[in-house]
């Protein structure tokens, strides 16, 4: 694990490897079911200093004629500093129920209060939201962003593949992972960046496509 963990980059894009302040970059992927786009899912980064701003929007509407059958929005602000989290705030419409989750760093862990009251985790946890850092693979707990708590995953290496983002054809390392709420595939290029999901949610496949 630690030679698997020396070769992975610290974030995705790099974020607290970087010098410079006032960065501000915006990923954003297309999902898609059965060939049409259904909902966005949206990155927006910010670093000040050591300070990175993460914000994530997900909105997803499966339709089957006229018919709205599934819808998943989610909007999360967190703050990392020095490669460590030190604030989420969230709230999700989990196909019309709402969900709302808190939490900040504390002395000894992190604090994360969710619809089942507050949780104590571990410190170095990341959260649900961060598959945009590939560090993400090689843990087996992460802090549910969506329902608060704790949560755990698998996750195992597969044969890399070519993936086309806008920029281009690149090879992606593949991995599976699966979670208590999601589980699927994700594709990382050569400098760690996220560039393609395969995800299986409430039952409906849905491939994320790098827009930009």
């Amino acid at each position: 694990m630690a030679a698997v963990a020396a070769a992975i980059p610290l974030v995705g894009p790099c974020w607290f490897g970087r010098a410079q302040a006032d960065i501000a970059s915006l990923t954003r992927f297309r999902a898609i079911r059965a060939g049409t786009q259904i909902g966005e899912h949206t990155i927006n980064f910010r670093m000040d200093g050591d300070r990175l701003t993460v914000e994530t929007h997900v909105d997803i509407v499966v339709k089957v004629l006229v018919f709205t059958v599934f819808r998943f929005k989610h909007e999360a602000k967190e703050i990392w500093q020095s490669g460590r989290l030190v604030s989420v705030n969230s709230t999700t419409d989990d196909d019309g129920t709402p969900l709302q989750v808190s939490g900040g760093a504390v002395a000894g862990g992190f604090r994360i209060v969710g619809a089942d009251g507050p949780f104590l985790a571990a410190p170095t946890l990341m959260t649900s939201n961060t598959l945009w850092d590939r560090r993400i693979v090689l843990e087996d707990r992460m802090l549910d962003s969506q329902h608060g708590g704790e949560i755990g995953l698998v996750t195992k290496q597969l044969a890399d593949e070519q993936v086309d983002p806008p920029r281009g054809p690149v090879r992606a390392s593949c991995y599976q992972m699966i979670t208590p709420h999601y589980a699927g595939r994700l594709f990382y290029d050569a400098d760690g960046r996220w560039v393609k999901a395969l995800l299986e949610l409430k039952g409906e496949g849905i491939e994320y496509a790098l827009a930009s």
